[in-house]
């Protein structure tokens, strides 16, 4: 739900909007009802269904002139879908989606711009989220070019049976760059296929946390993550591989197995989300009693994987203005509480991070750790990845140099520099 996929189809598009907005999916009924489409992202389930009906019921009998149609994608291919569907003029009213997902469409300009068409709907939302709906850089207006939804991110969870039996405290859980490394060189001397990570250096975050001044300069024409703290720590990274710190697999950017290798024991640290712990209570209940959480590793005490989920509009909608209004309904404080509440996600409206609800997390247990871990760099934390990043305009590119200078093929340099030089020519184009 929370990944981010390619999103240049829908660029290709852009032309076609035009013609074809007289397609667009809202619709009048023949009972005079302003009928508008809300898609979202593999949320229909025996966990979430019961809310949106609810939801949508609630919000229709405060306006009766109003019938709202819920449609729901599953994540395989759920961006092509999306730029499939802009291109065919069928766009749902409403669609969900992380930024990077929606910025294909805001820059072929199938999305309205918020700060346009409702400038009012920014004070409802903590700076941050709205910082990361707005959108700016070639080929598009700055704007806000959604509805700050949910927000999510997480902390890092650590073997402590293996901390022990590899020369560590568990006591004393690693928080700076520095302990993370020194971990790594411990875990190397004392275990044999015991691993640290398999954190790379493959995200914004794991530059940005470490001193590289940004990952994008200020007006979004070029890329800047090839300073000497970005070579610095891919160096880090890259002799901890070559010690053995990093599992091999950790190569494949495909690989999705790092939870499966943490469960069997092979990990001794891991990068997850708030509710990882529940997953981990079920799955891996021998593991769980030895589990230990920590928060993001970072220089600046401040995480950069903060996670926002938006509600776009589709600039093809009949009916914009009953769009943008169930879009703000959905993303008010009170039902962005309740929704969070069941997805152990947190909330960008404002006031909504203040709920009782988390000021009562119980600490006692690992679950409640990791909510309140998360909560505090939810609070303070930001979004690194610039949403043009996206995998074919440049992120795929970034993670296969960062493989080839791991394999010692090329240079952390080489590797940095050359991801730049391909991430600003697709940011030209």
């Amino acid at each position: 739900m929370f990944s981010l996929k390619k999103a240049v189809a829908i660029v290709g598009a852009g032309a076609m909007l035009v013609s074809v907005a007289a397609c667009g999916s809202s619709t009048s009924s023949d009972s005079g009802k302003k009928e508008i489409s809300f898609q979202t992202w593999n949320l229909k389930n025996d966990k979430y269904t019961p809310y949106f009906k609810s939801l949508i019921a609630a919000y229709e009998k405060d306006h009766p002139d109003v019938s709202i149609k819920w449609l729901d994608a599953p994540s395989d291919g759920y961006e092509d879908k999306l730029s499939t569907q802009a291109a065919a003029g069928e766009l749902p009213d409403i669609v969900d989606g992380g930024n990077s997902i929606l910025y294909g469409l805001a820059k072929a300009g199938a999305l309205l711009d918020i700060s346009k068409q409702a400038p009012d709907a920014q004070k409802d939302y903590y700076e941050g989220a709205w910082k990361a709906v707005t959108m700016t850089g070639n080929g598009i207006e700055e704007g806000a070019y959604g509805l700050p939804w949910y927000v999510n991110d997480g902390p890092t969870y650590w073997n402590t049976e293996l901390m022990q039996q590899c020369g560590l405290d568990p006591n004393k859980i690693p928080t700076t760059w520095d302990e993370y490394f020194a971990a790594g060189d411990t875990i190397v001397q004392n275990c044999k296929d015991v691993y640290l990570g398999t954190t790379m250096g493959y995200n914004a975050e794991d530059l940005l946390t470490a001193g590289v001044k940004s990952f994008m300069n200020k007006d979004h024409s070029k890329y800047t993550f090839n300073d000497a703290a970005g070579v610095k720590q891919l160096t880090r990274f890259v002799e901890l591989y070559k010690k053995g710190g990093i599992p091999p697999e950790a190569l494949d950017s495909s690989w999705s197995q790092a939870a499966d290798l943490f469960q069997r024991g092979n990990l001794v640290s891991m990068a997850g989300s708030a509710y990882s712990a529940d997953g981990f209570k079920q799955n891996a209940p021998d593991l769980y009693k030895k589990l230990a959480v920590g928060p993001r590793i970072t220089n600046d005490g401040r995480s950069a994987s903060v996670a926002y989920e938006m509600l776009g509009i589709s600039a093809q909608s009949k009916n914009p203005d009953v769009a943008i209004d169930f879009a703000r309904y959905v993303t008010n404080e009170k039902n962005q509480i309740e929704f969070d509440k069941k997805a152990a996600v947190f909330p960008s409206a404002k006031g909504g991070l203040d709920d009782d609800y988390y000021k009562n997390l119980d600490e006692s247990t690992l679950e409640g750790k990791a909510l309140k871990i998360t909560l505090d760099q939810v609070k303070d934390g930001y979004g690194s990845r610039p949403a043009e990043f996206t995998d074919n305009n440049g992120y795929k590119n970034f993670q296969q140099q960062i493989a080839l200078a791991m394999q010692g093929k090329q240079t952390p340099k080489e590797a940095l520099d050359k991801a730049v030089e391909f991430a600003n020519e697709k940011l030209a184009q």
